[in-house]
């Protein structure tokens, strides 16, 4: 059973979105059909007006590095941070007023690499925003990252 969802409306101002590319890194029915999709999905973005603006595959989550904070300091361990089937396999930054269109240019990565496909959009902090939800604004310091040795 799904979800119904709200449809996200065609604006004239395009904005960042995230698309989280989720699944078993072992699922892969065809691996060369499944870059050949990828490939066929860029191609479509740039026809359609959605413009990319990064994106990778990601390594095994077997090589993932975690960094966990508490009482006794920074703690790093191996990864991956959960056992479960679907991990984070890539993912692409994309400008696109119509979020909607994206999804449904997207739809045929699942064919050969079976998972979900999460749309995401970037968060954006006006100064106004900021001072209400304490998010850094233009200008402000940032807090350091912690220090791992």
């Amino acid at each position: 059973m799904t979800t119904p969802t709200t449809t996200t409306p065609v604006t004239a101002t395009p904005a960042t979105w995230m698309l989280l590319l989720w699944g078993d890194p072992d699922a892969c029915v065809d691996l060369e059909a499944a870059f050949a999709a990828h490939d066929v999905f860029s191609t479509a973005c740039a026809e359609h007006g959605h413009e990319i603006v990064g994106g990778e595959e990601l390594a095994s989550p077997t090589r993932s590095r975690l960094l966990r904070v508490d009482a006794d300091g920074p703690q790093v361990t191996d990864g991956p941070f959960a056992e479960i089937t679907e991990q984070l396999g890539g993912f692409y930054l994309i400008r696109t007023a119509d979020p909607d269109g994206l999804l449904r240019l997207a739809a045929p990565l699942l064919i050969n690499d079976p998972g979900t496909i999460e749309l995401r959009p970037v968060a954006v902090h006006t100064a106004e925003e900021a001072s209400v939800e304490g998010a850094p604004v233009e200008g402000t310091a940032v807090p350091a990252a912690v220090a791992v040795p």
